[in-house]
């Protein structure tokens, strides 16, 4: 009798136990804060991209750091009645402040990248213009899917859906896109819904003087 009594007052004492340890758990991850994602930078957050051994940090990385690599970019030109295109011009003077948004680079023969520039405080060289945004276009289908390109270190055939919210776990997840929005970039992954291969990737730094014009 007095061994049953026992075992019950320690069976009791070990519910208790565990119950204050499950409450105590619950009620640190329900005061655990929140991280504040609307606060990162690129240049605390930096997401690089790599194309054929040449790195590409949006918001730092200029475009002369791309024609030395020798990729091929492309000015595109409306006429009013068709595209011309040409190569670009690293000589070519862009106006202080401006945007150039008219740049591409075929990668492989089912890859290729949109481009855009900003120019300086001063007029500044096309070759000396930061790079503000960075999109790639890829296929829907993994097995074209180029290794020569890596985004924060890993091969564009690595980057499943699944995999890309472990690389980005504080970014907005949903069945096919990953995103996030920062205090002066916007990132986004898209993925095929058949395959769940990523064929769209974007990265874009908001400028000085659209982070101004949003305030008003």
């Amino acid at each position: 009798m007095k061994k049953r009594l026992l075992k019950e007052i320690v069976l009791l004492l070990t519910i208790l136990l565990l119950t204050g340890c499950s409450e105590q758990q619950a009620k640190s991850q329900k005061t655990a804060p929140l991280l504040d994602t609307s606060t990162f930078t690129l240049n605390e957050h930096p997401i690089p991209v790599s194309i054929q051994g040449t790195e590409i940090l949006v918001g730092e990385t200029t475009l002369q750091t791309l024609l030395d690599a020798k990729l091929p970019i492309v000015v595109s030109e409306w006429t009013g009645s068709d595209v011309l295109e040409r190569e670009a011009d690293p000589n070519e003077i862009l106006s202080a402040n401006s945007n150039f948004t008219d740049l591409s680079c075929w990668i492989t023969d089912a890859t290729f990248a949109r481009i855009s520039i900003e120019a300086g405080a001063k007029d500044t060289r096309m070759g000396d213009a930061v790079i503000t945004r960075l999109e790639l276009h890829l296929s829907h289908h993994a097995d074209t899917l180029p290794d020569s390109i890596t985004i924060d270190g890993v091969p564009l055939p690595e980057i499943t859906r699944s995999k890309a919210g472990r690389m980005f776990p504080y970014f907005e997840q949903s069945n096919l896109s990953i995103s996030l929005q920062g205090a002066n970039y916007d990132c986004n992954l898209l993925f095929s819904p058949k395959t769940y291969v990523l064929y769209q990737f974007s990265l874009e730094k908001v400028s000085i003087n659209e982070l101004l014009s949003s305030s008003y």
